[in-house]
């Protein structure tokens, strides 16, 4: 295998820190085992250097390589355009548009995955109105650096991304996507350390914790939240994101099993999960407080927490924990307003756990059995009586997992049942899929007092392309068939709105998980998600019918929901773009928010849900 990168600084418009990126990229990148890194700054960073850039990359590629494509500089969007913005971005002219487009890229980085799944793209640069990598702050080593790119009519750029955008392209799927910042938000660069010049706040943090963790195995997504926390703690207004398969090793398609991470806060004096109803926590339920161990030659370890649920306050979950039990100095930095940077909870025993039947005897029934045990959202049924979400049999030494209809829900040569602690696994996530499958719509006082319209719709592959209403009820779902979500604000204070679906195969994905924080919708406004494709996932028997859900969760504030997902969600829906302007560098933008909150409020929602059959061939014409 060879590890190949593209590395590209655009050093325009007043930044000062990019060749610095550069720089320092190509060193970490160099000490992870590339060999092969193409760099483009000054004159070799113009927009059809960046384009023959990543051809050749495509080139040179091979199946099993590993790519990594780096940019640092400015952000642009403008007339509904994004775009990174190359070295002579100012030499456009109404017929040629010298940004170098969402779309561009993301069918520049789909050619590349059709080589090899190892693909990670890092982009250290704006995505927010007037396209600006800011300095922050006005003085000191910090300094606002905002500029006002140059106004090109956009008739050349609308019409190279019409012809690059495909009406129902998906998601590139194996991409890592490593962002200095939300979509629409600002990034930053700074002189960190006095007299060294400035560089990026984003790939200074990025780069430093790579240092720090060499040799360990930590996945981006750990990695980028960590990042994202010592930004906060420089007093940065930046939010990094980490989208696709994060949960991967950097630069490595190996994906290690990780808890379910929940948020955790501190207010009022009480810790709490936010959300802790949606993850299905209540009251007498076991977690697990955990706290990053800073201190000198700490390496990594951690500090937990015994606590428990004691009541729920709206849709928060609030701790009892007694502090006298936590050593020093954790205890003293505890009795603060705030938890400690990097700090989450995890469940360790829920009342309302899924029952497994275990139809089979012998060393592999008593191996399970030990593992369920463990498990704190497992529970063994020994009776026969429908409570059971799932049975486990074994038949001619090979076992299999049914679901409440008898069905298989994998096929025989699924890895996972291959052992015990596999098998456990695949449980754990069928009875997450059935958790959230049956969210329903919460009891004063969780529930969210607003006025609103929420739209569900579907399109068939063939036909005239009509959209649809859907039904709460009675749908059916075929192989190919296309739906959308929409919400429209009637109230007068934002509201913030996730799509989340629990498909055939028990599988469960945030679909809006570009913004995994919520769709903010202003108050009097509309907003809806980008169309979403169904398809039989290849590792699912093709019988049926089997349920297919789609919820439509609306709260009153910010709430990072990606941890209903399963970690394999991203396989199970397509997300597509309707129109050529659609989605642009969702690809790229897409993400896990901060899970540390700061909110004065209590978590209100609401749940609007399609439960459907879902069937695996496509729908015959007239259907």
């Amino acid at each position: 295998m060879t590890l190949r990168a593209l590395v590209i600084g655009a050093q325009t418009y007043g930044l000062t820190g990019v060749h610095a990126d550069v720089e320092l990229m190509c060193r970490v990148l160099e000490d992870r085992g590339f060999t092969h890194l193409d760099v483009r700054t000054g004159e070799r960073a113009r927009y059809e250097d960046i384009r023959e850039a990543l051809d050749r990359l495509r080139g040179d590629l091979r199946p099993g390589d590993g790519a990594v494509v780096y940019y640092s500089g400015h952000g642009g969007l403008s007339d509904g355009l994004q775009y990174l913005v190359p070295v002579d971005m100012g030499e456009s002219t109404a017929t040629d548009f010298r940004g170098y487009l969402a779309e561009e890229l993301t069918a520049a980085v789909r050619a590349l995955t059709a080589v090899t799944p190892n693909v990670t793209c890092v982009l250290d640069a704006c995505h927010s109105g007037g396209a600006v990598r800011e300095a922050a702050y006005e003085s000191g080593s910090w300094a606002l650096k905002s500029v006002r790119l140059p106004r090109v009519p956009p008739d050349a750029a609308l019409a190279r991304a019409a012809l690059l955008a495909g009406r129902d392209d998906s998601l590139v799927p194996n991409v890592v996507r490593l962002t200095a910042c939300e979509q629409h938000g600002s990034a930053y660069e700074a002189e960190l350390r006095p007299g060294a010049g400035r560089q990026g706040v984003f790939t200074a943090a990025l780069a430093d914790l790579l240092d720090a963790t060499a040799g360990r195995r930590v996945p981006w997504s750990v990695l980028v939240a960590r990042a994202r926390d010592r930004i906060k703690e420089q007093q940065v207004l930046q939010s990094p994101d980490a989208g696709g398969p994060s949960g991967r090793l950097p630069f490595s398609l190996e994906e290690p099993a990780q808890p379910e991470r929940l948020p955790l806060l501190r207010r009022e004096g009480r810790f709490r999960v936010p959300g802790g109803a949606l993850f299905g926590l209540g009251p007498e339920d076991e977690v697990r407080m955990v706290f990053p161990d800073d201190t000198p030659r700490s390496e990594g370890r951690e500090t937990s927490v015994p606590a428990t649920v004691e009541e729920m306050d709206a849709g928060d979950a609030v701790l009892r924990v007694t502090l006298a039990a936590v050593p020093r100095p954790l205890s003293d930095e505890l009795s603060s307003a705030v938890v400690p940077v990097g700090s989450y909870a995890l469940a360790v025993r829920v009342r309302d756990r899924g029952q497994v039947l275990i139809d089979a005897a012998g060393p592999f029934a008593d191996a399970l059995r030990k593992e369920l045990a463990r498990s704190p959202r497992l529970v063994e049924t020994r009776e026969a009586s429908g409570k059971a979400f799932a049975v486990v049999r074994v038949r001619d030494g090979r076992p299999e997992v049914l679901d409440r209809a008898g069905q298989p829900v994998r096929r025989p040569t699924d890895p996972a049942y291959s052992d015990a602690s596999g098998l456990t696994a695949l449980l754990e996530e069928l009875a997450r899929g059935e958790r959230v499958r049956w969210l329903r719509d919460p009891r004063d006082p969780s529930r969210l007092d607003a006025g609103l319209d929420v739209l569900f719709e579907a399109r068939r592959p063939t036909g005239n392309g009509d959209w649809r209403a859907l039904r709460p009820m009675g749908e059916r779902f075929y192989d190919g068939d296309v739906y959308r979500a929409a919400v429209h604000n009637r109230s007068g204070t934002p509201l913030y709105f996730w799509v989340i679906g629990v498909g055939l195969s028990g599988r469960t994905a945030l679909v809006t998980n570009d913004q995994p924080s919520g769709y903010r919708v202003e108050p009097h406004t509309e907003r809806a998600t980008a169309p979403v494709r169904l398809y039989w996932p290849s590792d699912v028997p093709e019988s049926g019918p089997r349920p297919e859900t789609v919820h439509l969760i609306v709260g009153d504030r910010r709430m990072d929901l990606s941890g209903l997902a399963s970690r394999e969600a991203r396989d199970r829906s397509a997300r597509t773009t309707d129109t050529a302007l659609g989605a642009l560098l969702q690809e790229v933008w897409d993400g896990v928010r901060d899970q540390r909150l700061d909110v004065g409020e209590e978590f209100h929602y609401r749940v609007w849900t399609v439960h459907a059959d879902a069937l695996p061939r496509p729908r015959e014409a007239g259907a």
